[in-house]
């Protein structure tokens, strides 16, 4: 394993894969995407909503994926943005007609529009299969993180639009009637808040947990988790009105054939924004997974997982004071009972560097603990890759980085770097399978 582990360092040896004022890149000349990127501190960032393809768009994976990364283009640059502004893609890939999952045909769309002569960016990049998207016949659906210096143009284009919005620091794009905005910029030096995933509470533990009894249907399973998640943001001093994005992984109603009830996700969502009271719309996506932890034999207890990115509408009181949860950190505060396992979110102080990384496989077999730990251990050894910087002390000296070995036990601090910038994912998909249970995930 040791052996392994040096020749992996070796070969992810850092070369500058792009020179960018907005973010900076990490990752080697032969890859198609890097390994991570990381926003320049208190540059504006720009959340685009999933954006799925259709059959209008053609029947092939690349047609899709050039037909959705085109409207995306559209997108972007409605708030002032490019393609070399991309700093990280989400894709959601499904299976075609013959039952598989075309990955080759993403990767050439891939590098029909990044990592080519015309556009050198090569943004980070993370690429999951799940079992549909709520557009028929469609094949993939992709989201954007945008990253660049130039906020007035950004602010602007937004305040052009007279869209509502109450937080200074959230510059939204699409249209008043959509459901969703199109997009959700966050202007420079904004203080951030990402969530833990959050599934439904039990709202009666002696139902059967095949019945509608047991968690509810899927619109009072997504309304119940939508209030938990309001409840959260309020523990920090934040609003529905705050929120950048939301993330809902569907599970399959086993009362409805294994359908995903995507119009109860919608009316519960509905419920909360874009309302009279609340006409704060959110940049947004859904996906499917297959099913969730503790739905064991496909039991349809728990259908939904939802998560968060809000951002602070004025610099916050949280680095200062009490109230968190674990160790202080220069940039992080992590909230949430002290004997979790994860944090219930995790806040981020105004004007911090904000780093992305790729969505990392395991590089070995074997389980699931070896596979998590093989694929956690690739992802640490990208936090310590210039040009991240040095490793800091949480009172900001430069320190050695910790061993590279994992340890067993979940005795490291949440606050960490290692487990609170890698990311999200960590963070904020901690109890849900979309990950794990769909049918593959690759960079």
């Amino acid at each position: 394993m040791r052996i392994r582990l040096i020749l992996i360092a070796s070969f992810l040896v850092v070369v500058p894969v792009l020179a960018n004022d907005n973010f900076q890149s990490i990752g080697t000349a032969t890859t198609i995407h890097s390994a991570g990127v990381k926003a320049a501190a208190g540059v504006p960032l720009y959340f685009s909503s999933g954006g799925a393809a259709t059959t209008k768009d053609g029947v092939t994976m690349r047609e899709q994926a050039l037909a959705n990364m085109k409207r995306l283009e559209a997108n972007i640059g409605t708030a002032g943005f490019n393609l070399g502004d991309v700093m990280f893609v989400r894709a959601y890939l499904t299976p075609g007609a013959d039952g598989s999952v075309d990955y080759a045909g993403w990767d050439k769309a891939w590098g029909e529009v990044f990592n080519n002569p015309k556009n050198p960016n090569k943004p980070a990049r993370t690429t999951v299969a799940v079992p549909m998207l709520n557009q028929n016949g469609g094949l993939i659906e992709l989201e954007f993180v945008c990253a660049t210096k130039d906020p007035a143009k950004m602010a602007a284009g937004s305040g052009a639009l007279a869209l509502p919005v109450t937080n200074p620091n959230l510059k939204p794009y699409g249209t008043k009637d959509a459901r969703i905005y199109a997009g959700m910029g966050i202007m420079p030096g904004s203080g951030m808040y990402w969530t833990s995933g959050n599934n439904p509470p039990v709202i009666n533990k002696d139902a059967p947990l095949t019945s509608y009894e047991n968690r509810g249907d899927m619109h009072t399973q997504a309304h119940n988790t939508l209030a938990l998640l309001k409840d959260n943001l309020a523990g920090v001093g934040l609003t529905l009105a705050d929120v950048v994005y939301v993330r809902a992984f569907l599970g399959p109603d086993g009362n409805m054939g294994g359908k995903f009830d995507f119009d109860g996700w919608n009316k519960a969502y509905s419920e909360f924004f874009n309302t009279p009271d609340q006409p704060h719309k959110p940049a947004r996506v859904t996906a499917t997974t297959p099913t969730f932890a503790g739905n064991a034999g496909g039991r349809p207890n728990t259908m939904i997982e939802i998560e968060f990115v809000a951002a602070f509408p004025k610099a916050p009181a949280l680095f200062d004071g009490p109230g968190a949860v674990g160790p202080p950190h220069v940039v992080l505060r992590d909230y949430g009972a002290s004997t979790a396992m994860v944090a219930s979110g995790i806040a981020v102080k105004p004007g911090a560097a904000l780093y992305l990384s790729e969505g990392a496989l395991p590089t070995v077999g074997g389980d699931m603990k070896s596979q998590a730990l093989s694929t956690l251990e690739s992802l640490k050894s990208h936090l310590f890759q210039p040009p991240m910087g040095a490793w800091t002390a949480t009172d900001g000296t430069p320190r050695t980085p910790p061993s590279s070995t994992i340890p067993d036990s979940h005795t490291s601090p949440r606050g960490s770097r290692f487990r609170s910038i890698r990311c999200r994912s960590l963070i904020r998909r901690s109890r849900s399978t979309s990950l794990r249970s769909c049918l593959d995930v690759r960079a």
